[in-house]
């Protein structure tokens, strides 16, 4: 049968056939043997266990995460009684606050990351000051600009409290008598605030030991929490399940912008560098010359982080680890050197960033046009060496476009049931 082309428009080809006219599309994208693997990897079914199981003796218990459901929003954890966990990660934005800054009892200066996911990372916080949940748990409610508290008040908090006194016990045994108040102080604890800190240097090690055991507790019960919030499958997870079977089932699943824009972050956007995995995060440090907030003072990033992290009391070395094994290499090797720190933020999670505005480690960016637009001509870093002068990229409006479309491929619901995206009060 013989086929002769009538015309072409719009990337259509007509064909007539026998005074038959039928149409084909001609806007398939091909896609190489190295880009399926790369797509493989990135899938959220390629996704392992989180290392959080591993030092969290409770990281699975109903119970620790029902404690650390009530824990994540309940208000009298802070000094004022106004901030919760739940103040800077709200589940309607995704657990994240909409802030270029978090605010707790006072202003910090780093954005707010969201928690979603967040448990399959070795480093918590944007400079990896810790290097499990628990431990990232526990810093924010010492904190004088976060929560303004102290152990000491946070353990008299579920003491008194006949319903969390029940779920602690049930988790972690009996909780030791704490009324006497010379021995256990209700505010006391290794902060800056000075009475505080004067009654935890007046208590006996060995009961600041049994405060700093509960205290630790009740963070692993707030990480076991956080274990269950992860992303559910995006768009682009059922495009890459779709791809290994049937590629025109899988064009049908992204359109012709969206699998451009796929192509673009694998290949010439060199996006997969450092957005690699399945949360599309190394989890590891970079610096990428992001602008700073105030000039005159600069935020050191994992220089700072990682001297904060080795002279840590509950790090991986720590008694509280609950892996037996205590397997330390990643602090044994880490890379300290000033040169190699400075100006370094950990790579977020790309999946559901339409959710999560503003962008970079203290909101400089309000849109995500302007996270691409920095990448491909980025400024000079204030300090250290930036990481996108050996990768420059060139964008063109179009193609600009077509990766922010593959970008929005990756929104999806939390994966967990209602009751944990909601208040327990």
């Amino acid at each position: 049968m013989r086929k002769r082309v009538l015309t072409t428009f719009s990337g259509i080809v007509i064909f007539l056939c026998t005074g038959i006219v039928f149409t084909q599309a001609n806007d398939a994208v091909a896609w190489n043997e190295a880009e399926r693997a790369s797509i493989s990897r990135l899938s959220i079914h390629a996704l392992g266990e989180s290392p959080e199981l591993k030092v969290n003796r409770v990281a699975k218990d109903a119970k620790a995460a029902e404690l650390g459901h009530h824990l994540f929003f309940d208000t009298r954890l802070s000094i004022n009684g106004k901030v919760a966990c739940a103040s800077c990660h709200l589940p309607e934005k995704y657990f994240t606050d909409g802030r270029k800054t978090a605010k707790g009892i006072n202003s910090v200066n780093r954005n707010a990351p969201t928690v979603v996911g967040i448990n399959h990372s070795n480093w918590l916080f944007l400079d990896g000051r810790t290097d499990s949940l628990w431990s990232q748990a526990m810093q924010p409610l010492e904190n004088e600009h976060e929560h303004g508290t102290n152990r000491s008040h946070v353990v008299h908090v579920v003491y008194k409290d006949k319903k969390l006194h029940q779920l602690y016990e049930a988790s972690f045994g009996a909780m030791p008598d704490l009324l006497n108040k010379a021995r256990f102080p209700e505010q006391a604890g290794p902060v800056k605030d000075r009475a505080a800190s004067y009654a935890w240097q007046n208590m006996k090690k060995s009961d600041q030991e049994i405060i700093t055991g509960i205290f630790v507790n009740l963070a692993k019960a707030i990480a076991a929490y956080e274990l269950k919030l992860n992303p559910s499958p995006a768009r682009f997870d059922h495009f890459a399940q779709a791809l290994e079977k049937n590629e025109a089932k899988a064009a049908e699943i992204l359109n012709k912008q969206e699998r451009a824009g796929l192509k673009l972050f694998l290949n010439k956007g060199k996006c997969n560098i450092c957005h690699n995995g399945p949360m599309f995060s190394d989890f590891s440090f970079h610096n990428i010359a992001t602008p700073q907030l105030n000039a005159k003072k600069y935020d050191w990033g994992r220089y700072k982080g990682v001297n904060k992290l080795l002279r840590s009391k509950f790090n991986c070395r720590s008694q509280y680890n609950d892996d037996p094994e205590k397997n330390c290499d990643e602090i044994k090797y880490i890379i300290r050197k000033r040169e190699h720190t400075i100006g370094l933020f950990r790579t977020p999670s790309l999946r559901n960033i339409t959710k999560t505005a503003p962008y970079m480690h203290a909101g400089q960016y309000k849109t995500l046009k302007e996270v691409i637009d920095h990448y491909v001509d980025p400024p000079k870093t204030l300090v250290g060496t930036s990481d996108l002068i050996p990768f420059p990229i060139d964008l063109t409006k179009q193609e600009k476009q077509q990766l922010e479309a593959f970008l929005g491929t990756l929104d999806s619901d939390i994966d967990a049931a209602q009751k944990w995206l909601t208040s327990p009060h």
